[in-house]
């Protein structure tokens, strides 16, 4: 059995505590935490910065969002039979194809039945059959809980430090579908702000367009459809902060339909013939379906696309009899 990191804890860097390492920045915050137990949880994949993995000597900058998973001793993480779209997969990595209401991380309030349960349980077998003991799925990168589609997975550590320096230079790309509330004129745009934390709330990310606060975030997208009260969108990541298509497209003006942590769900209620279409929608309608990476062995550039699922389909079927 593996040790089963249970207690999710997440940090906001503040100006007076950046450029140190990330694994003496966690001993001072955790303060009783030696460092060598901190430098293990790091190799092992459980921490993550501004939601991708990095290494111990990672240097923290203001307004990084740290997220720490620590372990309850008298718990494990058991592998579960989850059903598990796996889209690509070879000696190194896997590519999931997320389904919207999973999620992908054990953590407080969502101890079981996440996507590192269910991956557990497929190398778990995988493993036995092959005679092999090191392979571990290791989450590169994440997606909401709401929001499905492409997560990539590396097999053991050397490739994800392989992996996560291509982050680190842009050199992962992913591209998402969505569909928002409004008519949106220009054809494209680009969306160009700073995305921290929220004063008031945590839990929830804010722009702040003065520049002050929070990340440099950089979201292109392009319109693919409208109709009358809704645009089909394509955005492209320049840059990956938490929540960071959800939060940009609601500072245009444009929330994502059924985003009910950034205004996508009273909009335009009163058009009671759209809202009929949402009434069974348990999530926003954002999909990640596109992702590039350079493979780590083959040095080669792989990329895949995924089909939009059944949910938006549905979605842009209807609003179609509504132009």
């Amino acid at each position: 059995m593996i040790n089963f990191f249970y207690d999710k804890k997440k940090i906001l860097v503040k100006k007076k505590e950046n450029l140190i390492r990330i694994d003496t920045y966690i001993k001072f915050i955790l303060h009783k935490t030696n460092r060598n137990f901190i430098q293990k949880i790091i190799e092992k994949g459980f921490v993550y910065v501004n939601n991708i993995l990095i290494k111990k000597n990672y240097i923290v900058k203001i307004n990084d969002v740290i997220e720490i998973f620590l372990p309850e001793k008298q718990k494990n993480i058991i592998p579960e039979n989850l059903k598990i779209n796996i889209f690509y997969e070879d000696e190194y990595v896997i590519i999931i194809n997320k389904q919207s209401g999973l999620v992908v991380h054990p953590g407080k309030g969502n101890e079981s039945m996440t996507l590192i349960n269910g991956l557990h349980f497929y190398f778990l077998k995988k493993n036995l059959k092959n005679n092999i003991y090191n392979k571990i799925p290791i989450l590169v990168h994440r997606i909401d809980k709401g929001t499905s589609g492409l997560i990539l997975v590396a097999k053991d550590k050397k490739i994800l430090e392989k992996i996560s320096k291509q982050f680190s230079i842009n050199h992962i790309k992913r591209k998402y579908i969505t569909l928002v509330w409004g008519y949106i004129k220009n054809n494209k745009g680009t969306i160009i702000c700073n995305i921290g934390r929220s004063l008031k709330n945590r839990i929830y990310m804010n722009v702040f367009p003065n520049g002050i606060y929070g990340k440099f975030s950089i979201t292109h997208y392009k319109v693919l459809e409208r109709f009358k009260y809704v645009t089909l969108l394509k955005c492209t990541l320049e840059t990956g902060r938490t929540h960071q298509i959800r939060v940009h497209l609601k500072y245009i003006g444009h929330p994502i339909l059924n985003d009910k942590d950034y205004g996508g769900i009273n909009t335009f209620k009163e058009k009671k013939y759209i809202k009929k279409l949402f009434i069974n929608m348990k999530s926003q309608a954002l999909h990640a379906y596109y992702i590039e990476y350079i493979h780590p062995i083959y040095r080669k550039k792989n990329y895949l696309i995924c089909p939009i699922p059944d949910r938006i389909k549905f979605l842009i079927k209807n609003l179609r009899l509504f132009k």
